[in-house]
């Protein structure tokens, strides 16, 4: 690995900063646009600037919420750059970022830029899992008057986020049920101690659904139509960590007066630092493959 490289930085949120010291600590020389500093790190006012002499760009998760604009919720005082002007000054390097659209991968495509979407890579988002899965116990604590203990919760899917949520459930003391497609992770639920409904259409998820304080949705596909809603007491929260466009008609939940906390980027919120010690590793993972470090 060559030490004293520049790596810039352009937007985010909380995570950045743990982001920017990680690369600090393992010797390059970070820029950083769009997210203030704690720290000694070179601050840029122009995005421009920030990219001088930068082996790697590297982008926020998501990189652009609306498929156009730098993602930047932090600095509001300074230029949001599209990001398609960012590959025009990135051209023959490495840009990396979380959540690309298609859209935007055709256009890097285009533009001879280096576009590694580091939100695909299986270990970033296997750990992940966790700190999304304690960002959404610790909304369940804060929304609801009663103890997890005794708790009656449902959990939708059975994948990375799931799993990590269904551990700490479980660990404590709800009485999870767990909605699946799959066979397999039907009977692996069952093996920790859930609940378990084979998730075969409306009908299923609707009785399963009844009598649930709490319902957890990890599913990106929309489960909780009116009809399904329709089974939902007033008194259920349902926490929804899909992605885009979730899994749940709140049309229908709001007419129903069914509360609904659609909770995305969990760890940037509840667990920035680790949330961007995370990136950074990925990140290196990424250019080291690549031969840039």
């Amino acid at each position: 690995m060559s030490l004293n490289q520049v790596i810039a930085v352009l937007g985010g949120d909380a995570r950045q900063p743990a982001l920017c010291e990680y690369l600090t600590q393992k010797g390059f020389q970070v820029q950083v646009y769009g997210v203030k500093m704690p720290r000694e790190v070179p601050y840029y006012d122009d995005w421009r600037e920030t990219t001088k002499g930068a082996v790697a760009i590297i982008l926020p998760l998501p990189a652009s919420p609306d498929g156009q604009r730098l993602y930047m919720p932090l600095e509001s005082d300074y230029e949001v750059p599209l990001v398609k002007d960012v590959f025009k000054i990135a051209a023959k390097r490495i840009v990396l970022g979380g959540k690309f659209s298609p859209s935007l991968k055709a256009m890097a495509g285009e533009m001879d830029v280096s576009l590694i979407d580091y939100f695909e890579n299986e270990a970033l988002q296997q750990r992940n899992a966790l700190p999304t899965a304690e960002g959404a116990v610790s909304i369940l604590m804060r929304e609801m008057p009663r103890t997890v203990s005794g708790m009656s919760v449902m959990v939708t899917g059975y994948g990375r986020v799931a799993k990590a949520l269904i551990r700490l459930l479980l660990a404590m003391d709800a009485r999870v049920t767990v909605t699946a497609r799959k066979k397999n992770d039907i009977l692996a639920a069952r093996a920790l101690g859930c609940h378990t409904v084979l998730m075969t259409g409306e009908d299923a998820i609707r009785e399963a659904a009844k009598g649930q304080a709490v319902i957890f949705n990890t599913v990106p596909y929309w489960l909780f139509s009116d009809s399904v809603l329709q089974a939902v007491s007033p008194q259920t929260l349902i926490i929804d960590l899909a992605s885009a466009p979730g899994g749940v008609d709140s049309n229908a939940a709001a007419a129903r007066n069914i509360r609904v906390i659609w909770a995305l980027s969990l760890p940037g919120k509840y667990a920035p630092a680790t949330a961007g010690e995370i990136i950074g590793e990925t990140v290196l993972q990424e250019l080291t493959r690549e031969g840039i470090i």
